[in-house]
């Protein structure tokens, strides 16, 4: 009788388990259908993110890759920024949307809702990044031009100077060049600060309080100058376009400055290794759904 009492129970205890198995089961198969939107925004995503060649663009930057094109890296960013980021964030808003009950699906669920997170940070992150790499590069290069067209003006100035015709143009220019002398070296004593240890900030405020008005004057300081001779007044032009220059070149300088501090700050690696996080949280995400749907 004890016998079959206690064979009776475990029948019921198998079959309680089998139900609560076989609800669990349903309940999934339920989520899944619930999830179909979200399922078909983050596999695009998912397949977007993938395509990045982290390697590629580590090496890139590493200056170890100089196969990776400028236009290469204008279409990536184009691309984050286009395409991947709204797909994220669409993808991110519709999870934090969705409502789960069951307790033992919700854990299941949160690992997929922290997957959706991290890709929106690699894609998010990686894009500002290589948005400032790019604003860098191309910052550097336009420092680069404005120093060649300093040298052209310079040469074009010293050619006119040397060829002055006749003492009235001798005498201008002379005056011009006492002036430009004198801003000359006003300025390198005021420019000293930007090749020192002094904190990016220090120097941002020394170019945009004391250098930029001080080139300001300088032009001034020029066209206050009578002058009646045609080579006189192009070798005012010139330096006038030269002192224009400078002004762009400082300006660009403080660009420069916050683009690289802002590179310095981020570890490119750490942004790299996101692609990887999602991933393996991807791979746990499947296992555990296999495992629901088993009613394990």
């Amino acid at each position: 009788m004890k016998q079959t009492v206690t064979f009776n129970l475990l029948l019921i205890f198998i079959l309680l388990l089998s139900a609560c198995g076989n609800r669990l089961a349903e309940e999934t198969e339920e989520y899944q259908q619930q999830m179909d939107d979200i399922y078909t925004i983050n596999n695009e995503l998912t397949n977007h993110l993938d395509n990045i060649d982290s390697d590629k663009i580590q090496n890139h930057i590493s200056d170890l890759d100089t196969d990776f094109e400028s236009d290469e890296l204008e279409e990536m960013i184009s691309k984050l920024e286009g395409e991947i980021l709204p797909l994220a964030e669409s993808l991110n808003t519709k999870v934090d949307e969705m409502e789960v009950t069951n307790e033992d699906i919700e854990d299941h669920h949160n690992t997929f809702v922290e997957s959706a997170q991290v890709k929106y940070d690699f894609a998010e992150q990686l894009s500002d990044y290589l948005s400032t790499y790019q604003n860098s590069v191309q910052a550097s290069e336009r420092l680069i031009d404005l120093s060649q067209s300093f040298m052209d003006n310079q040469k074009e100035r010293d050619d006119i100077i040397e060829n002055a015709s006749d003492s009235k143009a001798e005498e201008e220019i002379n005056t011009l060049i006492d002036q430009l002398n004198s801003n000359s070296e006003e300025l390198d004593e005021a420019s000293k600060i930007l090749e020192g240890d002094e904190s990016i900030e220090s120097k941002q405020e020394q170019i945009d309080d004391v250098l930029l008005p001080m080139l300001d004057e300088h032009v001034d300081s020029l066209n206050q100058i009578n002058l009646s001779t045609q080579q006189a007044n192009r070798v005012r032009s010139v330096s006038l376009e030269m002192y224009y220059g400078y002004i762009s070149y400082y300006e660009e300088r403080k660009n420069t400055m916050s683009y690289n501090e802002k590179l310095q700050n981020v570890q490119l690696q750490n942004i790299l290794s996101l692609q990887e996080s999602y991933q393996r949280l991807d791979e746990d995400y499947t296992k555990e759904l296999e495992e629901l749907k088993s009613g394990e």
